[in-house]
């Protein structure tokens, strides 16, 4: 298993809910290739493998599990791209992929 965090941070604004963020941050990239990517490897392998955590006020982390290596590198290019739509006022912060054997 490949998992990866990614802290998304909205600088300008503050949320009180995970709603509020998710819905805001999905405003920029709800149709894009890496969503729906993503959407496709939780059809095949579950939707345990990616949540979002929300950190009040004004951050998200995303947490993306890939089971085979092959999918996580497949992603690397389109995760990319998804988070340069985002606007100046939203930074993003990924980890280095770990890999989970247990």
């Amino acid at each position: 298993m490949h998992i990866t965090n990614t802290i998304i941070t909205v600088n300008d604004r503050e949320f009180t809910f995970k709603d509020e963020i998710k819905a805001y941050l999905y405003s920029f990239v709800e149709k894009h290739p890496f969503r729906v990517y993503n959407n496709r490897i939780a059809e095949k392998h579950g939707h345990e493998l990616f949540s979002m955590t929300f950190v009040k006020p004004n951050k998200a982390v995303l947490t993306q599990r890939y089971p085979l290596k092959q999918e996580y590198l497949a992603s690397l290019v389109l995760r990319e791209d998804c988070f340069s739509c985002f606007p100046e006022n939203i930074t993003v912060e990924i980890s280095e992929v770990f890999e989970y054997t247990g």
